[in-house]
Formats: C-alpha cells, structure tokens, sequence
C-alpha cells in the first residue's frame, strides 16, 4: 500500500481560485463611461442653438423626424448584439478564433440582408411617410433624401457594429468607448464645419455619416488586432446559426420596440396632427429632461446586474436579496430624478432662453419642456422595478407597462382628437399645449399604476411607494415651485434683460447657477430625512462634518 502510494504520482493539488480582476479597472471603465457619456450629452445640447442659426425650424424638424424612423428600425439589431456579446465571449475563452469568424460573417450578412429589404421598404413608403408627417411640397425632396440617408448610414452601421460588440466580448471595452468618444467629437466638428459652408440641414446628415463610417472602420481594425487570425467571408455563413439571431431574444426586441415606440411618441403625435415644426419642437423641449436623467438609467442598468446575481427564487435569503436591491436602486432613482426634474420643470422658461436664446423657438419650448419634464420623470421612476424584472429574466412586468402606457395613451390621443377646443384652430401653439398636457398626464397615470403593482409585488406592501416615492417626489416639485416663486422676479429682470439685448445673457445664467445651487443645498436636506435611513445619515455626516459636527448633525 505504501509502494503504490510512494509510485503512484502525486494528486495534482486543485489550482487556488482566480483573484477576479481588480475593482479598480472595472472602476475605471465605468468612469470613464460616464465621463464620455456626460461630454456626449453636452455636445448634444450644444449642437441645437448652432444648428438653427443656419437652418429653419421646418428644416430641423424633418431631422429630428430621422431618428424618429431609426429608433423603430434599431430594435431589428437588438438581439443581433446580444448574440455577438454572448457567443463571442465563449468562443474566445476556448480559444476558437474560427468560430467568432463564422458567427461575424452570418450575422453581418444576415444583417445586410435585413437591411437592404428595410431600406426598399422604406422607399416603397416614403410617399405615404410624406403625407402622414404632413411634409410641405416644396421640402418633399428634401426629405426623403434626409430620411433615406439617415436611415441607409444606420442600417450600414447595425451591420458592420458588429465589431463593436467583439471588443466588449474581448474585454477591450476602454477601446470600444474610446472610438465612440472620438466618433462623436469627429461629428460635431464636422457638423461644425459644414454648417459654416453653408450645407444647411444636410450638414447635419452628411456628419451623421461620418461619424459612422470612422467608428465602423476604426472598430474592426481593432477587433482585428485583437483576434489575429480572424477572417469574414460569406463562404463561412451558417444557416445554423440564423436560429440564434433570429429566434433568442425575441420577447425582448419586441419588448424594446414597444419601449422605443413609446418614447417617441409624443413627437411622432406632434408630426402627424400638427406638422414637422412641431416634432421639431417637441424635440427640443425634451433635450435637458431626456439628458439630465442619463445617470437615473445607468442605475437601473446596475439593477439588472444585481438582481441577476441574487437570481429569484423559493430561496428566502434570495427574495429578501431582490428586494433590498428594488429598494436602494428605487431610492437612488428617486433621489437623481428629485435633483434635477423639477428644477428643469419649474425654471424651464429662463433655462431654455439661456440655452436657445431669444425667439418664437424659445417661447413655444418653454411651455412643453415643463409638461414633457414631468411626464418623464414618471416614466423614469419605473425603472427600478422593470431593471429588477429583466434582471430575473421575467420580461412580463416591461409588457404590464407597455400596456397601461398604450391604453392611457389612446385616451390622451382620443382627448385631443375629441376636444371642441381643437376644432378650427390650426396654429401650432394653440394645438401644442393641450397634447403636451394630455400626453403628460396619460404617462403619469400610467407610471403610477405601474409603480403600484410593482411595489406591491417586490416589497409587499403600498405604504412604501408613498414613503420611498411619491412623498420624496411630491416634495421637491412642492420646494422648486416655493424657490421660483422666491426667485422670479430676479429672474424675470435677468430674462427681460437678456431677450432685449443679447449681450445682457451672462446675467440670466448667473442667475440660473445661483437658483440651482440653493435648490442643490436645500433639497438634499429635506429628502436625507425621507430617504436615507439613520446609519446611513451618521455615516455621511462622518465623512463629510468635521468630528464636532457630525455628531451634533
């Protein structure tokens, strides 16, 4: 016995568990996706004042009519990019560089296909597109031509994107963000430069191009470096592979569609009853609602994460597990959207005459940017509670929503259809409140109804909703409103100054920074009460009092 076990050769020890990569460099990847997406947002509002100083609000509005048509196209790729996440992933951790080629050169090609069929059916529509977003006869020819382009240099970017999703899958993430920092600077100079040539609005299409075509070419030369060996060809199509583009993910792309329909339904509405100055407008009256609650998306984006690794099940330590990530992501929800909504809503007016100066655009976004900012912040309160559900792999909570948001919709649009106050009245100021006002309203019942559900279902009991998020919520609107009646009159001196002489702006802006920086102390006051709990009070006053005042704070 001890013969044997003296020849026979020792029993490999078992390999010590790999350390997972360091916080810091996960750290530092989402930092600086946050940094890129910050720089992303303030191009974005950047780009609209300079763009209507070369272009009018008709013209503008047949671009911003574009992305309408491109958002419904994307949820076609949806699923492509999770395949391409997934698979790619598992084939460079066996090493299997072949496989990756084979799945790029079907989904591309497949892709492709899919493309050209959307493309000619697009064309084949463009004359009934023209007259449902009621298109005047002398800029018809302009915009199909933006609306094909727009649409053409997306769909040529779904296919070759796929690059993108290979560099993720391969851990160069920092690369990938990057290119699309580079991109999108790329397209703001040219936008830039084009405008001052005096292209007009195809300025704008023709930097939409660009900017595709560098981040496509620049994303495959280093998703090529980083697979050397990695070949595309269209002999590598597999047909068995189509199942998995087209068949897995399917309830979320429908899902995402309806998502994506819904959040630009109100300009589709404003298009089609009233005209492409009115998309025009309701674009621009959500540009700093839509950008302020970028950092309220990517909490839910962590939610989904968390809750994916507690993973639901009979398990009670799971349960309570998924509940505890439903509340802090529902309180940092609330907290981010409390910060920045409702002083978007309630100093709208002077906000956008600093922003897009003086001028009949001003004075019609205004208005709608209020009811819009509103109706938004209900929509994003949601969050949580679906990010939590996907996080489970439970996709009927999005389709509970999507239909309470359909049926209060239809009311809204039945309301303005029906209302006698609609009838003989063309011009689009008189029509543009009350849809602003109904839509508002609709998206706020719905989300509340919603929020009911899904609070009783994750929590158990209704008595939070109104604790954690309707008395927080309620509160800072009750606060911004008190602070602009204080303030207005500065205000209203600083905006009369300001739409008289140009020159006076500084001013309005000083005032706006001083407003927003008492809202900043006092909000955070009031809501640590309601939403942080007493720990967590004693903790941040630690951190950030002096030792003889933390306590006594």
């Amino acid at each position: 016995m001890n013969t044997a076990t003296l020849n026979s050769p020792p029993a490999p020890q078992p390999a010590p568990p790999q350390a997972p990569s360091p916080p810091a460099s996960s750290i530092g990847d989402m930092c600086f996706g946050m940094g890129a997406k910050l720089l992303y947002a303030a191009t974005r509002v950047a780009l609209p004042p300079l763009a209507l100083l070369h272009m009018g609000l008709a013209d503008y509005g047949l671009w911003s009519t574009c992305f309408v048509l491109v958002s419904y196209i994307g949820m076609c790729a949806s699923g492509f990019s999770l395949i391409y996440l997934r698979q790619t992933a598992l084939h460079h951790q066996q090493g299997d560089v072949a496989a990756i080629g084979r799945l790029l050169s079907t989904g591309m090609l497949a892709m492709g296909s899919l493309a050209l069929l959307l493309l000619l059916g697009l064309y084949l529509a463009m004359p009934h597109l023209l007259d449902l977003f009621k298109v005047a006869a002398e800029q018809r020819e302009l915009a199909r031509d933006l609306w094909l382009g727009a649409v053409a240099v997306f769909l040529a970017d779904m296919s070759l994107g796929a690059f993108a999703n290979v560099l993720h899958a391969v851990g160069r993430l920092r690369q990938e963000q990057r290119v699309w920092v580079a991109a999108f600077v790329v397209e703001a100079l040219l936008i830039v430069l084009f405008l001052r040539l005096g292209w007009g609005v195809r300025a704008l299409l023709a930097a939409f191009a660009g900017r595709y075509l560098f981040s496509a070419l620049t994303n495959a030369w280093l998703a090529c470096r980083a697979l050397p060996g990695l070949r595309l060809s269209p002999w590598q199509f597999e047909p068995a592979l189509l199942k998995q583009f087209f068949a897995y993910g399917a309830g979320m792309q429908l899902s995402g569609l309806l998502a994506t329909g819904l959040q630009s339904i109100d300009r589709l509405l404003a298009g089609s009853l009233i005209g492409p100055q009115a998309a025009a407008l309701f674009d621009l009256a959500s540009k700093l609602p839509v950008t302020a609650s970028a950092a309220t998306a990517s909490v839910s984006g962590v939610a989904v994460s968390a809750a994916a690794r507690h993973d639901a099940s009979d398990n009670a330590q799971a349960r309570a597990a998924l509940r505890r990530v439903y509340e802090d992501a529902s309180r940092l929800s609330v907290a981010s959207l409390a910060w920045v909504m409702p002083f978007l809503a309630l100093f709208a007016q002077p906000l956008v005459h600093a922003w897009l100066g003086p001028g009949e655009a001003s004075a019609l976004v205004a208005p709608l940017m209020l009811w819009l900012t509103i109706g938004l912040h209900a929509h994003m309160l949601t969050g949580p509670a679906t990010a939590v559900a996907r996080g489970r792999g439970e996709l009927g909570p999005d389709f509970i929503y999507h239909g309470l948001r359909l049926a209060a919709l239809a009311l809204a649009i039945a309301y303005c259809l029906l209302s006698p106050s609609s009838a003989g009245q063309p011009a689009p100021a008189i029509q543009l409140m009350p849809l602003a006002m109904a839509l508002c309203l609709a998206q706020c019942a719905a989300a509340l109804s919603f929020l009911a559900w899904a609070h009783r279902h994750l929590q158990g009991r209704w008595v939070d909703l109104a604790r954690q998020v309707l008395l927080p919520t309620f509160i800072a609107y009750a606060l911004a409103f008190m602070l602009e009646q204080v303030l207005t009159q500065g205000l209203v001196s600083s905006l009369s100054q300001s739409l008289a002489a140009p020159a006076q702006r500084p001013q309005l802006l000083l005032g706006l920074g001083l407003a927003f920086l008492l809202w900043s102390l006092a909000l955070p006051l009031l809501l640590s009460t309601l939403l942080l709990k007493a720990a967590e009070r004693r903790a941040i006053a630690r951190r950030c009092l002096p030792k003889r005042l933390w306590r006594l704070a």
